[in-house]
């Protein structure tokens, strides 16, 4: 079955300390030492990056593994000639934020969208922070065209609606969300704020986990001429000690 994690923000690239996002992401595998591929694409390969991910990962027991377009292949690298083997043996895949529209154009330009689709119906874990959260979806809202304006961008559709990251964090979000919801530009959507996220099973939202008192996620939707946000429960993952 496939199974989704979109997080809101944080995590390894947003937080200094140990995040407990990345321990549900390990323990969501289900496997002992998990094998977790991070896909940069959306920061063109930032090494800060991906050093990062290695330090976070490699500590809590997985095997690190990491998939780069813009750089030459360097320790755990997959190889470009192997990516389709290579990304369908991991557990969990984990992609980056940054561009998302420059990341749906690499991807879809080495038919790594197919790939993934196929990594979803194996039942290998996608995961991934702000681009890497909203790729999922059918529409997402993204400053990816550039300016301080946030605007709805096709995705990969594995996921139905519309994403917004972030949220609680830019005051430029909420406005633009609404006023694509207005417009019909974008469906109804789940805004997830930083030090939040989103896990779905097939299609279906399964839960809302945070590691921040008052973060979480909404569905946001405009119907019958006014808009309707539904603020949804969060599961404390400090409190669960996950």
């Amino acid at each position: 079955m496939q199974r989704i994690l979109a997080v809101g923000g944080g995590g390894f690239m947003m937080e200094d300390d140990p995040s407990p996002i990345d321990a549900y992401i390990r323990n969501l595998t289900g496997k002992q030492r998990p094998r977790i591929c991070f896909i940069p694409t959306a920061s063109g390969d930032l090494p800060a990056h991906i050093d990062k991910f290695y330090r976070t990962y490699e500590h809590l027991g997985c095997e690190p593994s990491h998939l780069c377009f813009f750089r030459q292949a360097d320790r755990n690298a997959i190889p470009l000639s192997e990516l389709g083997a290579r990304l369908l043996e991991q557990d969990a895949v984990f992609v980056g934020g940054g561009n998302t529209k420059s990341l749906l154009a690499v991807w879809r330009e080495w038919q790594l969208d197919r790939i993934l689709r196929e990594a979803a119906e194996r039942g290998i874990l996608l995961s991934g922070m702000s681009a890497g959260a909203i790729c999922w979806f059918e529409a997402g809202l993204t400053d990816s065209f550039g300016g301080s304006l946030y605007r709805p961008l096709q995705c990969l559709g594995l996921l139905p609606g519309g994403c917004s990251v972030h949220h609680g964090g830019d005051a430029n979000r909420r406005p633009s969300l609404d006023a694509a919801l207005r417009s019909g530009t974008i469906p109804a959507s789940i805004a997830i704020d930083d030090f939040a996220a989103a896990f779905y099973e097939g299609n279906a939202l399964q839960q809302v986990v945070s590691w921040r008192p008052g973060a979480t996620a909404r569905h946001v939707a405009f119907e019958d001429g006014r808009l309707h946000e539904t603020t949804l429960d969060a599961v404390s993952l400090r409190q669960a000690g996950k």
